[in-house]
């Protein structure tokens, strides 16, 4: 604004000494600007242009108010004010200033350029490549934690691209391995069925020989039952597995129960069997809770984890019980540690599968294990809405903890 008021009082001093008006809109410094006669209320400039109207509204405006008149446009601004505020000066400086520099964003578009196409292919990434990965990703750990029913979404199976042959390919590869652990599943049941009525007919025919053989056989009888109360036991535990891995075992309705009593019942019942080895069982600290579930089966649960505990401890396997808060949820935690020989490293998980079995310095402790317990303990606490882990102690030993839901 200050130069343009030097150049509006320059006009006047050449205007006053008869310099041709012309001359001054050579100035390319003074943007071509016209002093108009304020008291005639003109229309056109002194090279004869007629004013717009928006050029006659600001002379008129800068005239009556006194001020600095200006109007603004996306390419130009009109500014119209007196040279000189004196009451003898009758002129009205108009000027019109083109916007040569343009705005911020047309200024830096060249700048802004690449940012701008960097962010529309970023969004593009994450819309097309990465959103999908991470659909995926999800299916991947679902499936892998053992939700053998997770399948990718008709949206991303059905694309023309890599992605979309993933998708298919991970389907596929699905809805094979369902196919074979039901295929498995329905195999152990169905051959556990099948060897339950041999062997009740054995166990039939084995009462009748021991009461007709007498005491001559009573040695070979004594064998022969003990070999079929364990394949009798084995073939109950496959049983009880296949009906808890397809859900047929949840057959009624869950209920609310107090976990510490059904923990009590399942220490009263280790602690027979732990006089029996000369060992000892002990519950270390009890917190009450309830969850909602099958009281049958968390017994069935700890009962079996006792006993593996019973079955590799030397002298000892407590038992704590403890009610945790996670968060804003409520976690029940049943935490059972034996003084054994533990586990290997990377056999923490291993160990709840069907029938398997790990080495024990003890001589005792391959006796009647059929590597059926935990896994029967797994499913049991699932069905439980709960889930079991197994640590290796600090202390040396084997640690499981249960965690479950709390109620309420």
């Amino acid at each position: 604004m200050h130069l343009l008021e030097l150049c509006a009082k320059h006009s006047v001093e050449q205007y006053r000494l008869g310099v041709a008006q012309t001359l001054l809109q050579l100035n390319a410094s003074c943007f071509g600007g016209q002093l108009i006669s304020s008291g005639i209320h003109a229309t056109s400039d002194p090279s004869g242009r007629s004013l717009s109207s928006d050029e006659i509204q600001l002379v008129r405006r800068a005239e009556q108010d006194d001020v600095v008149a200006t109007q603004y446009s996306p390419k130009q601004t009109i500014i119209a004010f007196r040279p000189d505020p004196s009451p003898t000066n009758s002129y009205i400086y108009l000027v019109t200033v083109p916007l040569t520099q343009g705005n911020f964003f047309t200024r830096n578009l060249r700048v802004l350029s690449p940012i701008i196409i960097a962010g529309f292919l970023s969004v593009f990434v994450a819309i097309y490549v990465v959103g999908p990965l991470a659909r995926l990703s999800t299916a991947a750990e679902r499936f892998g934690a053992g939700d053998l029913k997770t399948r990718i979404t008709s949206s991303l199976a059905t694309r023309k691209d890599e992605l979309g042959d993933l998708a298919r390919t991970f389907n596929g590869m699905a809805e094979r391995v369902e196919s074979l652990v039901t295929r498995y599943k329905n195999f152990l049941a169905h051959a556990s069925h099948e060897i339950g009525s041999p062997l009740t007919r054995l166990n039939i025919a084995l009462a009748l020989a021991r009461r007709k053989g007498g005491c001559d056989l009573e040695q070979e009888h004594e064998r022969i039952w003990q070999e079929a109360h364990r394949l009798n036991s084995l073939v109950q535990e496959m049983l009880l597995l296949a009906r808890l891995e397809s859900g047929n075992e949840l057959n009624k309705e869950p209920s609310v129960f107090d976990v510490g009593s059904v923990v009590e019942e399942a220490h009263q019942n280790a602690v027979f069997e732990s006089q029996q080895l000369q060992k000892n069982t002990t519950i270390t600290a009890m917190d009450r809770f309830s969850i909602r579930g099958y009281p049958d089966l968390l017994l069935r649960a700890v009962d079996n984890v006792l006993r593996n505990g019973l079955r590799f401890a030397q002298n000892q396997v407590s038992v704590e019980v403890s009610c945790l808060l996670v968060g804003t949820i409520r976690m029940g935690l049943i935490t059972i540690r034996d003084d054994g020989p533990g586990i290997p490293p990377g056999e923490e998980t291993s160990i709840f599968e069907p029938f398997v079995t790990l080495p024990s310095n003890q001589s005792d402790a391959g006796d009647g294990g059929s590597g059926l317990g935990l896994a029967i303990a797994r499913q049991a606490v699932i069905a439980n809405g709960g889930r079991i882990s197994a640590y290796r102690s600090s202390e040396g030993g084997l640690r499981i903890e249960i965690e479950l839901p709390v109620e309420g």
